[in-house]
C-alpha cells in the first residue's frame, strides 16, 4: 500500500498539475491558485474567479484552470498572476461543467464538461479547445459525468466516469469508438494519471482510496486505503512528479493539505506545447 505524507498546507484544493520544470501547482473551491514546491511549502501565485477544478500546464508559463461559477477554462499566467477566458463555450453554447482539461502534443485542449450532474442522464462529454483557446467543439458524449482525464501517447483518452456506473472508459480520438476498461463499483472516482507502462492510477473521492487498473483494462487493485481520512482525504486531482516521475501529488477537497506518495511506478511523460 502506499503511505502517503503532507505536502503542502493547502486546503480544500480539488485540481493539481506537474508543470515541465517539475513544479506542482494547486487550485481549491474558493478560486486560489499555489505553487507546491516539490520538496514542500505553498506560495499563492494567483486569485482567479470561481471554483478551481482541474487544471494543465503548458510550456510557456501558463496554466489552464477548469471553473465553475463562472464555467470556463481560465488561462493563468503564473509569473504574474494575471487570468484570462481561455474558453467558455462549447459549440457556441456555453459550458455546463468544465471539470479537468488534458493537453494533446499539437496544443489542442480536450477537457471534460461533465454535464449538470443530473444521474443517470448520461449528459457528461469530451469537448476540444483549439491551440489559440476560444469556442470548442464537441468530440464525444454520452458520459457518465466524465471527470478526469489521461491521455495516451497513440491517441487514447481514459476517461473517469464517476456517478451510476463509476469506472474508466477508453475514448479513441482517431476513430471515436470507446470501451470499458475498469469498473469501480461502489467508489466515486474523480482522478486519474497515467503510467509510462500503460497502467492507470484512479483516485476515489469517497471512500478515501486510490486504485491501479493494469494496462490494457482489468480488475482494478486497491493501493492506498486511508478509510480513517486522516491524510489522504476525499482525493480528487492526482498527479506525477519528483525523481523519475515516480512520486504522486493528491489534491483533497474536504482535507487541509496536499499530500503525496512515492510510488514503484513512473508517470507517462505529459504533453507541454508551446
Amino acid at each position: 500500500m502506499l503511505a502517503p505524507r503532507t505536502l503542502a498546507a493547502v486546503a480544500r484544493a480539488e485540481g493539481i498539475a506537474c508543470g515541465p520544470d517539475g513544479s506542482l501547482y494547486a487550485a481549491d473551491d474558493a478560486g486560489r491558485v499555489y505553487h507546491v514546491d516539490p520538496d514542500g511549502g505553498e506560495t499563492l501565485v494567483a486569485t482567479i474567479g470561481g471554483w478551481g477544478l482541474g487544471l494543465a500546464c503548458d510550456a510557456a508559463g501558463h496554466l489552464f484552470i477548469c471553473t465553475s461559477g463562472p464555467e470556463a477554462v481560465v488561462r493563468v499566467d503564473i509569473a504574474t498572476g494575471a487570468s484570462e477566458i481561455w474558453c467558455d463555450s462549447v459549440d457556441g453554447l456555453r459550458f455546463t461543467l468544465p471539470n479537468y482539461p488534458v493537453f494533446a502534443p499539437d496544443g489542442t485542449l480536450y477537457v471534460s464538461d461533465s454535464g449538470p450532474e443530473t444521474p443517470g442522464a448520461l449528459d457528461g462529454r469530451i469537448v476540444a479547445v483549439p491551440p489559440g483557446g476560444g469556442d470548442a467543439v464537441v468530440v464525444a458524449g454520452g458520459f457518465d459525468f466524465s471527470n478526469g482525464l489521461a491521455l495516451a501517447p497513440d491517441g487514447t483518452l481514459y476517461v473517469v466516469e464517476t456517478y451510476d456506473n463509476p469506472g474508466v472508459m477508453a475514448l479513441s480520438l482517431a476513430d471515436g469508438s470507446r470501451r470499458r476498461v475498469a469498473d469501480l463499483p461502489r467508489t466515486v472516482p474523480d482522478g486519474i494519471a497515467l503510467c509510462d507502462n500503460g497502467a492507470l492510477l484512479v483516485s476515489c473521492f469517497q471512500p478515501n482510496q486510490i486504485y491501479r487498473v493494469p494496462p490494457g483494462g482489468g480488475s482494478a487493485e486497491l493501493v492506498l486505503d486511508d478509510w480513517r481520512g486522516l491524510q489522504t482525504m476525499t482525493p480528487t486531482n492526482i498527479a506525477f512528479f519528483g525523481p523519475g516521475g515516480s512520486r504522486l501529488a493528491f489534491a483533497s477537497l474536504c482535507g487541509w493539505h496536499v499530500s503525496f506518495a512515492d510510488t514503484p511506478w513512473r508517470g507517462q511523460p505529459l504533453n507541454y506545447p508551446a
